[in-house]
């Protein structure tokens, strides 16, 4: 196996992960002040890898102004939203719908660009929403029971993540350092999230010490996987290392039950996660 190959399993780990840890998270902090350790946590992790590897001497004003932009909505807009979704919907179908990120971009494609799609791309759609529909069907882990409207909430990270990464790759191109990207759009992210919930988190007093440990373990999950991420793209073709990272649902489904009691999926939920992860497989390949 290449080793783009193994970058990419290995940020689909992390991803997964991610999502596993914030349901021990959520036992002692509240969802709505959760993402100022896990954004903080990844800011300072990539502050320190950004100091060590990037060349600020060499900055590009403009793509530093990009990447600051990006960073007022993303990520902290798409951790909120995953937060919640997890909450209410468990951590496999949480990251399986908030993976079909590629499914706005074909749409997207064929509604203001008047493109085509061709057969594979028709064919992944209809794997990602008839695996949406499955999990509408109350195919959620744990015992669940959650109002349809839920589901809107992984979709619009999904939404958000696939909106941004224009933005993020034309910066890219005037200053090819994705670590200072993450540094600084992390930043903006903790300053968005402090000005938004600190508040109210002084207000309430400090939070449960592990409940912040583990939210601070999310973020450096994610923050890794992000990294490894870039790597694996460093190394290899899109097309071989989007399908792969894109199997951290099914790798979500497999930790679950392992570490997370109770979180077993019934077959219907089980199977909408499937149909998500292989429509946004199909639809990468077919792009």
């Amino acid at each position: 196996m290449s080793g783009a190959a193994l970058l990419a399993l290995a940020a689909a780990l992390c991803f997964a992960v991610a999502q596993i840890l914030i349901q021990y998270g959520l036992r002692t902090v509240p969802s709505w002040r959760s993402p100022l350790y896990s954004i903080g946590g990844s800011a300072v992790l990539a502050w320190l890898f950004a100091l060590v590897f990037v060349d600020f001497r060499q900055i590009h004003l403009e793509a530093a102004a990009i990447f600051a932009g990006v960073g007022v909505i993303f990520p902290v807009l798409v951790s909120i939203l995953s937060v919640r979704s997890n909450e209410k919907l468990g951590p496999a179908v949480a990251a399986a719908v908030g993976n079909v990120s590629p499914l706005f971009a074909v749409l997207g494609a064929v509604l203001f660009l008047g493109e085509r799609p061709g057969a594979g791309q028709i064919a992944g759609l209809a794997l990602v929403i008839g695996g949406v529909a499955l999990l509408a069907l109350r195919g959620g882990s744990g015992g669940r029971q959650w109002p349809l409207w839920v589901l809107a909430l992984p979709l619009s990270a999904a939404l958000v993540r696939g909106a941004v990464q224009p933005a993020i790759k034309a910066a890219l191109a005037l200053w090819h350092e994705p670590l200072a990207a993450a540094a600084i759009g992390y930043t903006m992210s903790t300053v968005v999230i402090l000005a938004l919930v600190g508040r109210r988190a002084w207000r309430t007093g400090p939070a449960d010490p592990t409940g912040v440990m583990w939210f601070t373990l999310v973020g450096v999950f994610n923050g890794a996987a992000t990294f490894l991420l870039y790597a694996a793209l460093g190394l290899g073709s899109i097309t071989l290392v989007a399908p792969l990272v894109a199997l951290f649902p099914l790798l979500a489904v497999g930790l679950s039950p392992i570490f997370l009691r109770g979180e077993r999926l019934p077959l219907l939920g089980l199977l909408g996660v499937v149909a998500c992860a292989g429509g946004v497989i199909v639809l990468l390949v077919a792009r």
